[in-house]
């Protein structure tokens, strides 16, 4: 499922990626009404902590959660915070209405939705009172169920037993996850998801056993529907594959949970099932709409059951056909694409005609809600949003790009949603779209000149995305040089741009980027997202950095401690970037730093992005500038920790197999032991049987460093030791079979076209030659001016600009500076003989 936490900082009031304000004044809950005197009070990003005199809570204990609707929060929180004030219960609350909104909308997080309120009693005793007396002022009150916890009688009183105190522990990868500690003292994960769970070691009070009992007796009873697949899950139910057990009919069953998964106009899930029940009846007969079988309640939630359709998403389809997805981009494939796509197209808008003959909108008109059959008819699906013609409201949900300008209201909706999906389905890349029409002129131009678009279809498009239908909005086309991305002058340009938008006075981060800057610890700071892969890419490119920030690095290096010793988002990549800026005390000082992390962490992860295999790229790299003997062995010892531990569970150069191959390799052409060039090959055939299977879905291997082009890299890197391993080379002549250019769901180095500009521009061939133009005559597709002669670019999910080198505008930089100067945008790309270039 997708990470939606990325929402969260999309800011109205900013066109990057950034923390949510919480200078919200008037906005608070309990604006203007301080808490007694010995009280504290701290309010974060989400949370208002709020701490009494003299407070002692254990490490970890159950905790209480007051579920509630942003209808009702204001309420519930007059009525418990008196109660804690009295028995001196630390206790927070999420600080406003919009927050609390945004946590229980349809994709908010599933296990956390609802929660408003959490309560630390200091033990059992203090729990049962608390539970008890709460349920007399508050019980009954009606909230979403927190699916993480077990409710107390009928709500909104939850418990889930958990940490107080934060405390950290590692996944199989490496990635830091919160944490408490068993009877014997071991951290072990503190599961927060959906469903309740205890640890295997707690004994539930026996005042929880009514509420246990009444949760497992909570069972759908009598129901028809025999529920074989999941499909899907957001905060407002699930999507599941049944069979109506009366005839054996298959069907899709989606289900809807009351008082979650709200959208913006406050609606919930169930009134959306309901409006999808009154449009699957309105729409009975035709033939582009499944049919409705059943709609039901059952233990609590709410149940619609339609006809099962035969079909692929759209999406998936075009991802499939599209010439430059595909080894054959030849006229006659694009000529044959553009067939089949206008026959699609041709059913979408006839589907739509018959809608609104009906009197039905649909609301939410994408690629994802189209399902196409085996015989190339169309239906649609996910009619939740759909409303009657005649009331013109204004679109409720909407997906990034074909979500219509808010003055639209009713059938218009929808037909500039087609109009987006027309121009899409040749140019791919809707989340440029609402950044304005000299954004869609691109997009128009790009279609035009690569398929044989009838002139009527390209005219209807340009009527549909028109100034008078957008209205007004504001334009974000940046200007690119004649010669576009072979220019020298781009590079300039981009890095004017960022250090035009730089931070020095912050703390969390010095260049705006990914969410990822707020998500991770110390994420501002690291290579992929912080200052220390921006600022490597602007010494790459010759820029002169300000000394304001070099020296922003040097001081947030002496304390950040990142996601562990890694390359990507730990202390090694901070370490080799205060080298390359010239400062290598400061770099022996944050490497030392992360090799005494990994030594006190047992299960410190052993990727390249967080782990041992990223730390020891980082060694081989400063013993290359100087004590390298000292490092080279720290490497060595590395390499022999990492066999022991264990496999990774993820794919490729950041997480898997092909990154922990990578450093083995360079530590094999530092030091010419055989054995760690055997255990390397061994490494990328553990990526192989994962790409080899056929039971992997190859949709989620993305593009760029952390997707197929990283595992090319490492293949590529193998291969110069080992060109007559056949399945090795197979497996990097399938992969390159894939690199066709053209267009690219980012612009980013980890995921995107930046990343597959380097694995490009690494090879000799024609064919590669050839995606690697197509990808530099498509780099001006996401460049955005968020002011006028700026040029930037749109970061990870297309919401949000981004200057970070993982997803945004210093991976771009770096990759356009890798092709003018011929030599390797990251030194671990190179091989490790000798002193590394200087």
């Amino acid at each position: 499922m997708i990470d939606t936490r990325f929402m969260d900082f999309c800011r109205a009031d900013t066109l990057f990626y950034d923390a949510p304000t919480t200078e919200s004044a008037g906005q608070d809950f309990r604006e203007g009404r301080p808490l007694p005197g010995g009280w504290t009070t701290n309010r974060g990003r989400e949370w208002t902590v709020c701490v009494p005199p003299d407070s002692r809570i254990p490490d970890q204990g159950w905790k209480v959660h007051v579920a509630a609707s942003p209808g009702n929060a204001a309420a519930l929180l007059d009525a418990v915070v008196p109660y804690c004030l009295e028995h001196s219960l630390m206790f927070k609350y999420i600080s406003d209405a919009q927050t609390l909104g945004r946590r229980g909308s349809k994709y908010g997080d599933r296990s956390a939705s609802g929660k408003f309120i959490t309560i630390y009693p200091v033990d059992e005793a203090c729990l049962e009172r608390t539970l008890n007396d709460l349920e007399e002022r508050v019980g009954g009150t009606p909230a979403p169920t927190i699916l993480s916890d077990l409710r107390w009688r009928e709500g909104p009183l939850h418990v889930r037993y958990g940490g107080f105190v934060l405390r950290t522990t590692r996944l199989e990868d490496g990635t830091l996850t919160p944490a408490i500690t068993t009877p014997d003292g071991k951290l072990v994960p503190d599961e927060r998801r959906p469903g309740f769970h205890t640890p295997a070691w707690l004994t539930i009070p026996p005042f929880l056993e009514e509420a246990l009992a009444q949760r497992r007796a909570r069972t759908l009873t009598g129901f028809p529907f025999k529920v074989y697949k999941a499909l899907h899950f957001s905060n407002g139910g699930g999507v599941y594959r049944a069979v109506d057990k009366r005839d054996g009919t298959e069907v899709l069953l989606k289900e809807a949970r009351p008082l979650a998964g709200l959208d913006a106009a406050g609606d919930d899930a169930v009134t959306r099932l309901e409006r999808e029940h009154w449009a699957l009846s309105r729409l009975a007969g035709l033939a582009s709409v499944p049919a409705l079988r059943d709609v039901r309640k059952g233990n609590e939630h709410y149940f619609l059951a339609r006809d099962f359709v035969d079909g692929a998403p759209l999406t998936d389809l075009v991802s499939d056909r599209h010439p430059h997805g595909r080894a054959d981009d030849s006229p006659r494939a694009r000529a044959e694409y553009t067939e089949w796509a206008l026959h699609i197209l041709d059913q979408i808008a006839a589907g739509m005609a018959a809608m609104h003959e009906r009197g039905v909108v649909f609301g939410d008109l994408h690629p994802g809600n189209i399902l196409v059959r085996p015989d190339n008819t169309v239906a649609f699906i996910d009619l939740e949003t759909a409303t009657p013609a005649e009331e013109m409201r204004p679109q409720a949900l909407g997906s990034l790009g074909f979500r219509a300008p808010d003055h639209l209201r009713g059938a218009a909706v929808d037909l500039y949603a087609l109009d987006v999906l027309r121009l899409t389905m040749f140019v791919p890349m809707p989340h440029v779209v609402p950044w304005g029409t000299q954004k869609i002129r691109t997009l128009i131009e790009a279609a035009a000149h690569e398929f044989p678009l009838p002139a009527a279809f390209l005219e209807q498009v340009e009527r549909g995305l028109s100034p008078d239908v957008l209205g007004a909005v504001t334009e974000y086309g940046a200007v690119l040089p004649a010669d576009g991305a072979r220019d020298t002058s781009l590079a300039s340009a981009i890095a004017e741009s960022i250090i035009d938008v730089a931070t020095p006075e912050r703390t969390d981060r010095l260049y705006p980027g990914d969410a990822m800057q707020f998500i991770l610890a110390d994420g501002g700071v690291t290579l992929s997202f912080g200052a220390a892969g921006v600022l490597w890419a602007l010494h790459r490119a010759g820029v002169e950095v300000p000394a304001a920030h070099t020296e922003w690095l040097v001081r947030r290096a002496e304390t950040a401690t990142g996601e562990g010793p890694g390359l990507f988002t730990g202390l090694a990549g901070i370490a080799f970037t205060l080298a390359e800026l010239g400062c290598p005390d400061a770099a022996d000082t944050s490497l030392d730093r992360a090799f005494a992390t990994a030594q006190a962490d047992p299960d410190v992860g052993s990727g390249v992005a967080n782990g041992l295999a990223g730390l020891g790229l980082g060694a081989l790299y400063l013993g290359g500038r100087r004590d390298g003997d000292r490092r080279t062995e720290q490497a060595v010892a590395l390499a022999e920790r990492m066999t022991q531990a264990s496999h990774p569970n993820r794919l490729g150069l950041l997480n898997g197999h092909s990154g922990r191959a990578l450093f083995l390799l360079r530590l094999y052409e530092r030091t010419g032991e055989s054995h760690l060039l055997e255990q390397a090959t061994a490494e990328l055939r553990g990526d192989l049987d994962i790409l080899e299977d056929p039971r992997f879905d190859s949709r989620f291997l993305t593009a760029g460093l952390d997707g197929s082009a990283g595992i090319l890299m490492a293949l590529r890197a193998a291969l110069r030791h080992l060109p007559e391993d056949e399945r090795l080379r197979a497996a990097a002549d399938h992969i390159l079979a894939e690199r066709h250019g053209g267009f690219s769901t980012t612009c980013g180095l980890l995921h995107g076209r930046a990343g597959e500009m380097l694995v490009l521009g690494d090879g000799a061939a024609a064919a590669e030659r050839r995606a690697l133009d197509a990808h530099l005559d498509a780099i001006g597709w996401e460049a955005i001016a968020a002011e006028p002669g700026r040029v930037d670019f749109l970061g990870h999910h297309g919401y949000r600009l981004s200057t970070d080198l993982g997803t945004g505008s210093a991976g771009v930089l770096l990759a356009l500076t890798a092709l003018r100067d011929g030599r390797p945008a990251l030194p671990f790309l190179a091989p490790a003989t000798g002193e590394v270039p200087q």
